[in-house]
Protein backbone atom coordinates (compact mmCIF):
# COMPACT_ATOMS: atom_id res chain seq x y z
CA UNK A 1 0.00 0.00 0.00
CA UNK A 2 1.13 3.81 -0.46
CA UNK A 3 2.12 5.09 2.65
CA UNK A 4 0.57 8.22 4.54
CA UNK A 5 2.61 10.86 4.78
CA UNK A 6 3.10 13.38 7.62
CA UNK A 7 5.02 16.19 8.07
CA UNK A 8 6.16 18.00 10.25
CA UNK A 9 8.43 21.69 10.94
CA UNK A 10 8.13 23.41 14.14
CA UNK A 11 7.64 21.62 17.98
CA UNK A 12 3.88 22.37 18.38
CA UNK A 13 3.45 20.48 15.15
CA UNK A 14 5.51 17.52 16.09
CA UNK A 15 3.68 17.68 19.37
CA UNK A 16 0.04 17.40 17.99
CA UNK A 17 1.07 15.04 14.98
CA UNK A 18 2.97 12.32 16.85
CA UNK A 19 -0.13 10.85 18.45
CA UNK A 20 -1.47 10.51 14.88
CA UNK A 21 1.95 8.79 14.17
CA UNK A 22 1.49 6.21 16.53
CA UNK A 23 -1.60 5.27 16.13
CA UNK A 24 -1.68 5.24 11.98
CA UNK A 25 1.31 2.19 13.44
CA UNK A 26 -1.46 0.87 15.80
CA UNK A 27 -3.74 0.30 12.85
CA UNK A 28 -0.49 -0.98 10.84
CA UNK A 29 -1.44 1.12 7.76
CA UNK A 30 2.29 2.47 6.80
CA UNK A 31 3.39 5.64 7.32
CA UNK A 32 6.33 7.75 6.53
CA UNK A 33 7.34 10.90 9.32
CA UNK A 34 8.86 13.76 7.07
CA UNK A 35 10.33 16.45 9.38
CA UNK A 36 11.26 19.50 7.49
CA UNK A 37 13.25 20.52 10.38
CA UNK A 38 12.13 24.53 10.49
CA UNK A 39 12.78 24.55 14.01
CA UNK A 40 15.98 21.93 14.52
CA UNK A 41 16.60 21.35 18.53
CA UNK A 42 13.16 22.32 19.56
CA UNK A 43 11.46 20.02 17.45
CA UNK A 44 14.66 16.80 18.00
CA UNK A 45 13.21 17.28 21.64
CA UNK A 46 10.08 15.70 20.86
CA UNK A 47 10.82 13.22 18.85
CA UNK A 48 12.96 12.37 21.78
CA UNK A 49 9.80 12.57 24.13
CA UNK A 50 8.11 10.19 21.91
CA UNK A 51 10.96 7.91 21.08
CA UNK A 52 10.48 8.61 17.30
CA UNK A 53 12.98 9.19 14.46
CA UNK A 54 11.58 10.60 11.33
CA UNK A 55 11.80 8.73 8.09
CA UNK A 56 12.78 11.99 6.62
CA UNK A 57 14.71 15.57 7.66
CA UNK A 58 14.92 17.94 5.21
CA UNK A 59 16.89 20.15 7.55
CA UNK A 60 16.38 23.77 5.92
CA UNK A 61 17.00 25.41 8.87
CA UNK A 62 19.45 28.02 8.84
CA UNK A 63 20.64 31.59 10.50
CA UNK A 64 18.24 34.38 10.09
CA UNK A 65 16.14 32.43 8.06
CA UNK A 66 12.80 34.14 6.69
CA UNK A 67 9.48 33.44 5.58
CA UNK A 68 10.88 33.63 1.95
CA UNK A 69 13.73 31.12 2.61
CA UNK A 70 11.17 28.41 4.73
CA UNK A 71 8.19 28.74 1.49
CA UNK A 72 10.65 27.99 -1.04
CA UNK A 73 12.76 25.81 0.20
CA UNK A 74 9.60 23.71 1.72
CA UNK A 75 7.77 24.17 -1.68
CA UNK A 76 10.90 22.56 -3.68
CA UNK A 77 12.47 19.90 -1.45
CA UNK A 78 8.94 18.44 -0.65
CA UNK A 79 8.33 18.16 -5.12
CA UNK A 80 11.49 15.63 -4.64
CA UNK A 81 9.79 13.53 -1.58
CA UNK A 82 6.36 13.11 -2.80
CA UNK A 83 7.94 12.21 -6.28
CA UNK A 84 10.45 9.62 -4.27
CA UNK A 85 7.98 8.33 -1.62
CA UNK A 86 4.40 8.55 -3.39
CA UNK A 87 2.34 8.93 -0.51
CA UNK A 88 -1.28 8.34 -0.86
CA UNK A 89 -2.45 10.70 1.67
CA UNK A 90 -0.77 13.52 3.38
CA UNK A 91 -0.99 14.51 6.86
CA UNK A 92 -0.38 18.48 8.17
CA UNK A 93 -1.13 20.15 11.36
CA UNK A 94 -1.61 23.71 12.49
CA UNK A 95 -0.42 26.88 10.24
CA UNK A 96 3.24 27.13 10.38
CA UNK A 97 5.17 27.64 6.72
CA UNK A 98 5.87 24.68 6.27
CA UNK A 99 2.15 23.35 6.68
CA UNK A 100 1.32 25.94 3.99
CA UNK A 101 4.22 25.05 1.60
CA UNK A 102 3.36 21.41 2.39
CA UNK A 103 -0.01 21.84 1.16
CA UNK A 104 1.11 24.05 -2.09
CA UNK A 105 4.03 21.69 -2.96
CA UNK A 106 0.38 18.33 -2.30
CA UNK A 107 -1.44 20.38 -4.55
CA UNK A 108 1.14 20.83 -7.05
CA UNK A 109 1.48 16.86 -7.36
CA UNK A 110 -2.53 15.82 -7.21
CA UNK A 111 -1.75 14.09 -3.63
CA UNK A 112 -4.44 14.72 -1.17
CA UNK A 113 -4.12 16.72 1.97
CA UNK A 114 -5.49 16.26 5.61
CA UNK A 115 -5.27 19.35 7.72
CA UNK A 116 -5.00 18.43 11.33
CA UNK A 117 -6.68 21.50 13.53
CA UNK A 118 -8.34 22.52 10.93
CA UNK A 119 -10.81 25.66 11.22
CA UNK A 120 -9.26 28.17 13.77
CA UNK A 121 -9.52 31.69 12.29
CA UNK A 122 -9.40 35.03 14.27
CA UNK A 123 -10.87 36.90 10.81
CA UNK A 124 -7.54 39.40 10.51
CA UNK A 125 -5.24 37.87 7.87
CA UNK A 126 -2.80 39.86 9.61
CA UNK A 127 -3.34 38.58 13.17
CA UNK A 128 -1.70 36.10 13.67
CA UNK A 129 1.48 36.46 11.12
CA UNK A 130 1.79 34.90 9.25
CA UNK A 131 -0.70 32.07 10.37
CA UNK A 132 -4.03 33.15 9.57
CA UNK A 133 -3.10 33.55 5.76
CA UNK A 134 -1.23 29.81 6.21
CA UNK A 135 -4.30 28.27 7.19
CA UNK A 136 -6.65 29.97 4.64
CA UNK A 137 -4.16 28.98 2.16
CA UNK A 138 -4.18 25.39 3.17
CA UNK A 139 -8.06 25.23 3.71
CA UNK A 140 -7.99 25.66 -0.57
CA UNK A 141 -6.03 22.24 -0.86
CA UNK A 142 -7.19 20.54 1.56
CA UNK A 143 -9.77 17.13 1.37
CA UNK A 144 -9.83 16.42 4.98
CA UNK A 145 -10.40 18.84 7.16
CA UNK A 146 -10.38 17.37 10.93
CA UNK A 147 -11.39 19.98 13.24
CA UNK A 148 -10.79 20.75 17.06
CA UNK A 149 -13.63 21.66 18.37
CA UNK A 150 -17.31 22.26 16.96
CA UNK A 151 -16.49 26.24 16.11
CA UNK A 152 -13.49 25.47 14.07
CA UNK A 153 -15.86 23.19 12.14
CA UNK A 154 -18.57 26.04 12.07
CA UNK A 155 -16.23 28.42 10.51
CA UNK A 156 -15.03 25.88 7.60
CA UNK A 157 -18.69 25.38 6.57
CA UNK A 158 -19.35 28.93 6.41
CA UNK A 159 -16.23 29.15 4.45
CA UNK A 160 -17.95 26.93 1.95
CA UNK A 161 -16.25 23.71 2.91
CA UNK A 162 -18.10 20.54 2.06
CA UNK A 163 -19.76 19.09 4.73
CA UNK A 164 -18.40 15.80 4.04
CA UNK A 165 -15.08 16.62 4.34
CA UNK A 166 -15.21 18.27 7.85
CA UNK A 167 -14.64 16.49 10.60
CA UNK A 168 -14.91 17.70 14.38
CA UNK A 169 -12.55 15.20 16.09
CA UNK A 170 -10.84 17.56 19.26
CA UNK A 171 -7.46 18.94 19.17
CA UNK A 172 -4.50 16.27 19.21
CA UNK A 173 -2.60 18.28 22.42
CA UNK A 174 -4.85 16.47 24.19
CA UNK A 175 -3.62 13.32 23.20
CA UNK A 176 -0.29 14.47 23.28
CA UNK A 177 -0.77 15.92 27.24
CA UNK A 178 -2.41 12.28 27.92
CA UNK A 179 0.72 10.68 26.78
CA UNK A 180 3.01 12.60 28.77
CA UNK A 181 1.44 12.75 31.73
CA UNK A 182 1.63 9.06 32.15
CA UNK A 183 5.01 9.26 31.21
CA UNK A 184 5.80 11.72 34.27
CA UNK A 185 3.57 9.53 36.81
CA UNK A 186 5.23 6.86 35.53
CA UNK A 187 8.47 8.46 36.04
CA UNK A 188 9.88 6.83 32.66
CA UNK A 189 10.72 10.88 31.86
CA UNK A 190 13.13 12.99 33.83
CA UNK A 191 12.35 16.67 34.56
CA UNK A 192 15.14 18.88 34.81
CA UNK A 193 16.07 19.98 38.37
CA UNK A 194 15.75 23.61 37.74
CA UNK A 195 12.00 22.88 37.33
CA UNK A 196 11.62 20.84 40.32
CA UNK A 197 13.36 23.41 41.95
CA UNK A 198 11.44 25.89 41.13
CA UNK A 199 8.55 24.43 42.73
CA UNK A 200 10.20 23.21 45.96
CA UNK A 201 11.06 26.58 46.62
CA UNK A 202 8.01 28.19 45.57
CA UNK A 203 5.73 25.90 47.83
CA UNK A 204 8.26 26.06 50.82
CA UNK A 205 7.34 29.92 50.81
CA UNK A 206 4.02 29.39 50.24
CA UNK A 207 4.07 31.53 46.88
CA UNK A 208 1.77 31.12 44.30
CA UNK A 209 2.94 30.11 40.74
CA UNK A 210 2.70 31.83 37.37
CA UNK A 211 4.03 30.48 34.09
CA UNK A 212 5.03 33.65 31.57
CA UNK A 213 5.79 33.40 27.94
CA UNK A 214 5.37 35.84 25.00
CA UNK A 215 7.02 35.84 21.84
CA UNK A 216 4.88 36.43 19.18
CA UNK A 217 6.00 38.73 16.01
CA UNK A 218 2.93 41.09 16.52
CA UNK A 219 3.99 42.10 19.55
CA UNK A 220 7.63 43.33 18.90
CA UNK A 221 6.54 46.76 17.78
CA UNK A 222 6.35 47.94 21.33
CA UNK A 223 3.84 45.12 23.20
CA UNK A 224 5.86 42.76 24.27
CA UNK A 225 8.43 45.64 25.98
CA UNK A 226 5.05 47.10 27.82
CA UNK A 227 4.34 43.93 29.16
CA UNK A 228 7.35 42.71 30.51
CA UNK A 229 7.42 46.32 31.95
CA UNK A 230 4.08 45.37 33.88
CA UNK A 231 5.28 42.37 34.89
CA UNK A 232 8.38 43.80 36.84
CA UNK A 233 5.89 45.71 38.19
CA UNK A 234 3.80 43.18 39.49
CA UNK A 235 6.72 40.74 40.88
CA UNK A 236 8.32 43.68 42.78
CA UNK A 237 4.92 44.49 44.41
CA UNK A 238 3.89 40.28 44.88
CA UNK A 239 6.82 38.79 46.11
CA UNK A 240 4.92 36.32 47.41
CA UNK A 241 4.28 35.06 43.92
CA UNK A 242 6.98 33.49 41.72
CA UNK A 243 7.21 33.78 38.13
CA UNK A 244 8.88 31.10 35.58
CA UNK A 245 9.70 33.35 31.95
CA UNK A 246 10.85 30.69 29.70
CA UNK A 247 12.34 33.44 26.81
CA UNK A 248 12.89 33.37 23.56
CA UNK A 249 16.05 33.90 22.03
CA UNK A 250 14.27 35.68 18.98
CA UNK A 251 16.53 39.50 19.40
CA UNK A 252 13.67 41.38 19.70
CA UNK A 253 12.43 39.75 22.80
CA UNK A 254 16.19 39.78 24.05
CA UNK A 255 16.31 43.73 23.42
CA UNK A 256 13.11 44.25 25.86
CA UNK A 257 14.23 41.90 28.11
CA UNK A 258 16.97 44.07 28.41
CA UNK A 259 15.54 47.58 28.65
CA UNK A 260 12.26 46.30 30.82
CA UNK A 261 15.77 45.26 33.21
CA UNK A 262 13.53 41.84 34.16
CA UNK A 263 16.53 40.00 35.26
CA UNK A 264 17.00 42.68 38.43
CA UNK A 265 13.86 40.30 40.03
CA UNK A 266 14.53 38.17 42.37
CA UNK A 267 10.94 36.39 42.41
CA UNK A 268 11.44 36.58 38.10
CA UNK A 269 13.57 33.44 37.20
CA UNK A 270 14.01 33.58 33.89
CA UNK A 271 15.05 30.35 31.95
CA UNK A 272 16.35 28.82 28.47
CA UNK A 273 12.84 27.38 25.93
CA UNK A 274 11.64 24.65 28.05
CA UNK A 275 11.88 21.07 26.73
CA UNK A 276 8.17 19.66 25.90
CA UNK A 277 8.20 17.15 29.13
CA UNK A 278 9.57 19.57 31.57
CA UNK A 279 7.06 22.36 29.87
CA UNK A 280 4.00 19.48 30.24
CA UNK A 281 5.23 19.19 34.04
CA UNK A 282 4.77 22.99 34.69
CA UNK A 283 1.51 23.39 32.83
CA UNK A 284 0.89 20.32 35.56
CA UNK A 285 2.20 22.15 38.51
CA UNK A 286 1.47 26.17 38.01
CA UNK A 287 -1.19 27.85 38.79
CA UNK A 288 -1.97 30.27 36.41
CA UNK A 289 -0.40 31.02 32.72
CA UNK A 290 -0.21 34.22 31.12
CA UNK A 291 1.06 33.54 27.18
CA UNK A 292 0.77 34.53 24.07
CA UNK A 293 1.12 31.11 22.30
CA UNK A 294 -1.48 29.54 20.82
CA UNK A 295 -0.83 25.66 21.71
CA UNK A 296 -0.03 26.87 25.52
CA UNK A 297 -3.38 28.04 25.62
CA UNK A 298 -4.90 24.69 24.88
CA UNK A 299 -2.69 23.05 26.94
CA UNK A 300 -3.58 24.91 30.46
CA UNK A 301 -7.08 25.43 29.50
CA UNK A 302 -7.31 21.61 29.13
CA UNK A 303 -5.82 20.97 32.52
CA UNK A 304 -8.17 23.23 33.77
CA UNK A 305 -5.79 26.47 34.74
CA UNK A 306 -6.08 29.98 34.20
CA UNK A 307 -4.85 31.40 31.43
CA UNK A 308 -4.22 35.36 30.52
CA UNK A 309 -3.99 35.37 26.41
CA UNK A 310 -1.13 38.25 25.63
CA UNK A 311 -2.77 38.48 22.17
CA UNK A 312 -5.29 41.35 20.60
CA UNK A 313 -7.51 38.10 19.29
CA UNK A 314 -7.20 34.37 19.55
CA UNK A 315 -8.79 31.48 17.01
CA UNK A 316 -8.97 29.39 20.16
CA UNK A 317 -12.02 31.39 21.84
CA UNK A 318 -13.34 28.17 23.61
CA UNK A 319 -11.09 28.81 26.65
CA UNK A 320 -12.57 32.61 26.87
CA UNK A 321 -16.26 31.29 26.08
CA UNK A 322 -15.91 29.02 29.23
CA UNK A 323 -14.33 31.11 31.62
CA UNK A 324 -10.91 30.37 32.02
CA UNK A 325 -8.77 32.17 29.78
CA UNK A 326 -9.00 36.35 29.01
CA UNK A 327 -7.97 38.42 26.09
CA UNK A 328 -5.59 40.82 27.57
CA UNK A 329 -3.79 41.96 24.72
CA UNK A 330 -0.98 43.81 25.43
CA UNK A 331 -2.58 46.40 27.79
CA UNK A 332 -0.49 46.67 31.36
CA UNK A 333 -2.99 47.85 32.78
CA UNK A 334 -5.34 44.73 32.37
CA UNK A 335 -2.44 42.58 32.44
CA UNK A 336 -1.91 43.35 36.57
CA UNK A 337 -5.42 43.58 37.29
CA UNK A 338 -6.31 40.59 35.63
CA UNK A 339 -3.46 38.35 36.60
CA UNK A 340 -4.19 39.78 40.46
CA UNK A 341 -7.48 38.33 39.29
CA UNK A 342 -6.45 34.72 38.07
CA UNK A 343 -4.38 34.70 41.21
CA UNK A 344 -7.23 34.82 43.64
CA UNK A 345 -9.68 33.00 41.53
CA UNK A 346 -10.19 29.29 42.61
CA UNK A 347 -9.69 26.27 40.92
CA UNK A 348 -11.84 25.44 38.17
CA UNK A 349 -12.30 22.33 37.61
CA UNK A 350 -13.45 21.47 33.99
CA UNK A 351 -11.54 17.56 33.99
CA UNK A 352 -15.27 16.60 32.21
CA UNK A 353 -15.82 19.21 29.75
CA UNK A 354 -13.18 18.17 27.21
CA UNK A 355 -13.32 21.79 25.71
CA UNK A 356 -10.54 20.90 22.92
CA UNK A 357 -10.89 17.01 22.93
CA UNK A 358 -10.97 13.96 25.15
CA UNK A 359 -7.42 12.57 24.39
CA UNK A 360 -8.06 10.31 21.56
CA UNK A 361 -8.83 12.85 18.64
CA UNK A 362 -5.53 10.70 16.57
CA UNK A 363 -7.76 7.35 17.12
CA UNK A 364 -10.82 9.01 15.95
CA UNK A 365 -8.61 10.63 12.42
CA UNK A 366 -7.29 7.35 11.78
CA UNK A 367 -10.44 5.92 11.94
CA UNK A 368 -11.69 8.31 9.79
CA UNK A 369 -9.02 7.89 7.10
CA UNK A 370 -9.97 3.71 7.04
CA UNK A 371 -13.62 4.57 6.43
CA UNK A 372 -13.21 7.41 3.75
CA UNK A 373 -9.99 6.14 2.44
CA UNK A 374 -10.34 2.87 0.38
CA UNK A 375 -6.69 1.77 0.31
CA UNK A 376 -6.51 1.69 4.01
CA UNK A 377 -10.56 0.61 4.56
CA UNK A 378 -9.70 -3.03 4.64
CA UNK A 379 -7.14 -2.32 7.98
CA UNK A 380 -8.53 -2.00 11.67
CA UNK A 381 -7.04 0.34 14.27
CA UNK A 382 -7.83 -1.39 18.16
CA UNK A 383 -9.24 1.72 19.43
CA UNK A 384 -9.22 2.06 23.63
CA UNK A 385 -12.49 4.97 23.14
CA UNK A 386 -15.41 4.00 21.89
CA UNK A 387 -16.14 5.67 18.73
CA UNK A 388 -19.50 4.56 18.16
CA UNK A 389 -20.08 5.59 14.84
CA UNK A 390 -18.26 7.71 12.22
CA UNK A 391 -20.26 10.19 11.88
CA UNK A 392 -20.33 11.10 15.90
CA UNK A 393 -17.03 12.85 14.94
CA UNK A 394 -18.47 15.12 12.93
CA UNK A 395 -21.16 15.85 14.72
CA UNK A 396 -21.59 20.06 15.59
Amino acid sequence: MRPVMLVVGTRPEGIKMLPIYLALQQANIPVILCSTSQHTTLLADVFSVFNITPDIDLNIMKNHQDLFHITTTVLHEMKHVFKEADPALVLVQGDTTTVMATGMAAFYTHIPVGHVEAGLRTGDIQSPYPEEFNRLCLSLTTQYHFAPTPQAAANLLAEGKKRESVFCVGNTVVDALRIIEHKIKEKSVKISSFVTDFFSKAHARGNNTVLFTMHRRESFNGGILNILKALKTFAETHPDVSIMYPYHPNPHVVSALRIADITSVENIILVEPLSYKDLAYVLLTIDVVATDSGGIQEEAVSLGKKVLILREKSERMEGVWEGLAVLVGCNPEKFIHELQKALLASAYDITKKNIYGDGFAAEKIVKIIQTYYSEYSDMQVPLKHDLNRVSEERKL
